[in-house]
């Protein structure tokens, strides 16, 4: 504080906590969100949609090692890293697909698939093959994600 004409003024500093991460989405060639799409199938609930949002927030805000367990510590398949989003008893658990970057690999992360996880085995079965094509897509056409949520429904309602 210092004194300024018979008035106290405080020095206040704002501080910012930016994102040090961001995750992206992919886009459907009709430019619907993926994981929206694949939450819809599978009839994923606001609360754990807003559960897996909840650690999509963390993820950008800690990166991957503020979560420990969040992401499979070695790749599923080449490029491609399991996110391992629990359910609690009735629900499904949800494994998208994700991987690092493409395009900044030191501070970005892109969902590319949906699946869910049912006695050990992924479903679809082909998940890791969906997400490393989507991924290629992605590669060549760098428009084909956005930087959104999951809540919500893949046309963008609610």
């Amino acid at each position: 504080m210092r004194y300024v004409s018979d008035k106290w003024q405080h020095n206040v500093s704002v501080i910012l906590l930016l994102p040090k991460w961001k995750v992206y989405c992919f886009v459907s060639e009709r430019g619907h969100n993926v994981i929206r799409e694949w939450l819809d199938e599978e009839r994923v609930g606001t609360g754990q949609r807003a559960k897996f949002q909840s650690k999509i927030d963390s993820l950008e805000s800690g990166g991957p090692g503020l979560n420990p367990g969040l992401l499979s510590d070695t790749p599923v398949a080449r490029d491609i890293y399991k996110m391992k989003i629990k359910g609690n008893k009735g629900q499904v658990q949800l494994r998208p697909m994700v991987c690092k970057g493409p395009f900044d690999m030191s501070k970005e992360f892109t969902l590319l698939h949906g699946a869910i996880e049912k006695d050990k085995k992924l479903i679809p079965e082909d998940a890791k093959s969906r997400a490393q094509n989507n991924r290629a897509i992605l590669i060549g056409s760098p428009m084909r994600r956005r930087h959104e949520g999951v809540i919500g429904k893949a046309d963008g309602s609610i």
